[in-house]
């Protein structure tokens, strides 16, 4: 019982390196000194991906608002159109059931029911458009808001880096040092992917 009481569990040890740190008598590792570089170029890192993945965000909502306008505008089209096709209806039913009118009322009726007819083609078109412009819109939003997973799954991986260099710095654990590199490195590839998928499907950033 003595004997395990005198030896320190690993738990303790490593709670003694958080703590002391810098004071240990053991001169640093030259890997140690590049610790604040490497979280350095972490934390901008990390801080980009957060405005951007911001950004992504406004822009998705900006997107799914236009296709909500653009919904109600094709909606408020194909009413139109249903009133028109409603309208000359009515004008050819009177026309039908009254073969007796005279040659002026029957000239403008058939000409109001022309009218009505002359213009549920553009109606139409409009309609169709507003559709469009909805699902193009309902697509871009789609594909930002997939960026701003992939940014965000990079922004993890960028912040977990920095905790690990930090802790590898205080513990002198090369190890830890050597998985943040690789968790930072991850981190960055899935930076770029993102941010040049969305370059090549928009042409922005």
């Amino acid at each position: 019982m003595a004997e395990e009481t005198a030896k320190p569990s690993r738990v303790k040890a490593l709670t003694e390196k958080l703590t002391k740190g810098e004071k240990s008598d053991e001169p640093a590792p030259k890997w140690v000194g590049y610790v604040a570089l490497l979280t350095g170029i972490l934390a901008g890192l990390a801080g980009f991906l957060t405005v951007r993945a911001t950004t992504l965000t406004n822009n998705a909502i900006y997107e799914s608002n236009q296709a909500i306008l653009a919904q109600a505008q094709s909606s408020d089209s194909w009413n139109e159109y249903q009133a028109d096709s409603i309208k000359a209806r009515i004008v050819q039913t009177q026309l039908a059931a009254n073969p007796g009118l005279d040659a002026q009322s029957r000239a403008t009726l058939e000409g109001q029911a022309k009218d009505f007819r002359d213009r549920q083609p553009k109606i139409q078109a409009d309609a169709q458009n507003f559709a469009k412009d909805r699902d193009d819109h309902l697509a871009q939003g789609k594909g930002l808001l997939a960026t701003r997973d992939l940014i965000s799954y990079a922004d993890l991986a960028t912040q977990l880096a920095i905790a690990l260099a930090s802790v590898a710095a205080m513990v002198r654990v090369r190890r830890a040092f050597d998985a943040a590199i690789v968790i930072g490195v991850i981190g960055v590839v899935i930076a770029l992917y993102a941010l040049g998928h969305q370059y090549f499907a928009t042409g922005f950033l």
